[in-house]
């Protein structure tokens, strides 16, 4: 027997009859009232199938149909027919309401979208269930000659989709030393760069990234990478051994043994770009002159301080503090009087004034003083009214 316009829910009739034969033989009485109606159906009682089933007009992500049931809950319909629910997921009607032929279920997936408008990128879930309806819901409304990655009426899966969208822009690409100014819907740096002619090794670099989209304006920028593998002849630094001398000021070193700088010879890769050395990397180094250690000896000795109310100790005091080692900043004056180095040669001094005792500096500033009067002090001796 025919029934015009019905659609018989057979995995529905299976997945009820399956559950009363899990239930030791025992049916339910939606069970029992089946097999009265496969009877009545099969004895020709049209009506009285009619009567224990609903017919449900369900629409899943868009599409619709009518559906004739005889499951107890919306719930127990919908396992019928294999939708699962998932986190985020529509559905217009309470799961545990019974199907009504007076209430459609309406349910709308949520998927996971990416939606890349020149460049800039938007994350979110949406409902809608075509790629035109999505678009639109971001108000973008792209032009005849836009890139665009998917058709408009392209069903947007339950797993989700990225969306790029691409219009005309201005860009620059700079590679070997030239400069492309292009207009193109390209939407990434691989595709702007595919269309400049413009090809990467393996080890080149583009910034940004080739794989990321290109905005507006974007200047892309290819640097090439070159390693090269080479023996280069370098300096071995000398180590410094310190002795301490305790016949010398604080601050007073002497070199006993000058260091001597050794020579290695070193297997390198070298990575270049765009001709300029980025990195060195050694791979084998031999050395072929030990560099030799430097020794020198530290002071040791506190500084002596000059104290007395005679004219000597004050200009002491004024020109440096009656420090003996003291050096000026800029290191051209030294010792109790701020020498120069060359005016302490003149007047019989060797070595630094800083390293000779007080009483050598002090004689050698009266010497000075008696050559050539107090205006080599000018500031300390028209303090003390030397001069």
């Amino acid at each position: 027997m025919k029934f015009p316009h019905i659609r018989f829910d057979r995995a529905d009739l299976l997945a009820r009859w399956r559950r009363g034969d899990e239930d030791g033989g025992a049916k339910a009485p939606w069970v029992i009232a089946l097999n009265v109606f496969v009877i009545l159906a099969l004895s020709g009682g049209a009506a009285a199938y009619a009567a224990m089933s609903t017919t449900v007009e369900l629409t899943v992500d868009g599409k619709t149909e009518t559906v004739r049931t005889f499951s107890n809950t919306v719930e127990e319909f919908l396992d019928s027919r294999g939708i699962e629910l998932k986190a985020d997921d529509k559905i217009n009607v309470d799961l545990d309401d019974a199907p009504s032929s007076d209430e459609p279920v309406v349910i709308e997936y949520a998927k996971p979208v990416t939606v890349v408008v020149d460049g800039a990128a938007t994350e979110q879930i949406t409902y809608a269930p075509k790629v035109g309806d999505l678009l639109e819901d971001h108000g973008v409304t792209p032009d005849e000659d836009d890139f665009v990655s998917a058709k408009s009426d392209q069903k947007i899966p339950r797993k989700g989709l990225d969306i790029v969208v691409s219009s005309m822009k201005d860009l620059t690409v700079v590679a070997d030393g030239q400069t492309q100014h292009l207009q193109t819907t390209a939407p990434t740096v691989a595709d702007v760069l595919e269309e400049a002619d413009v090809t990467l090794d393996a080890d080149d670099e583009v910034n940004p990234g080739k794989d990321a989209y290109v905005t507006p304006d974007a200047t892309l920028q290819v640097v090439r990478i070159v390693t090269e593998e080479r023996t280069e002849e370098v300096d071995v630094p000398f180590e410094t051994t310190v002795q301490e001398d305790p016949e010398a000021y604080e601050g007073q070193k002497t070199v006993v043994t000058p260091g001597t700088v050794g020579k290695a010879t070193e297997k390198v890769n070298v990575v270049i770009a765009d001709g300029q050395v980025r990195d060195r990397i050694v791979l084998e180094r031999t050395v072929t002159t030990e560099p030799v250690t430097q020794v020198e000896k530290h002071g040791t000795k506190e500084p002596e301080t000059v104290v007395g109310d005679d004219v000597w100790a004050k200009l002491a005091q004024c020109e440096s503090g009656g420090r003996p080692n003291a050096v000026s900043a800029n290191g051209l004056y030294h010792g109790l009087y701020q020498f120069s180095v060359g005016t302490w040669k003149a007047v019989g001094g060797s070595g630094l004034p800083s390293q000779a005792s007080a009483e050598e500096q002090t004689m050698r500033a009266q010497m000075l003083q008696a050559r050539s009067g107090w205006g080599q002090w000018p500031h300390c001796s028209a303090k003390l009214g030397l001069s």
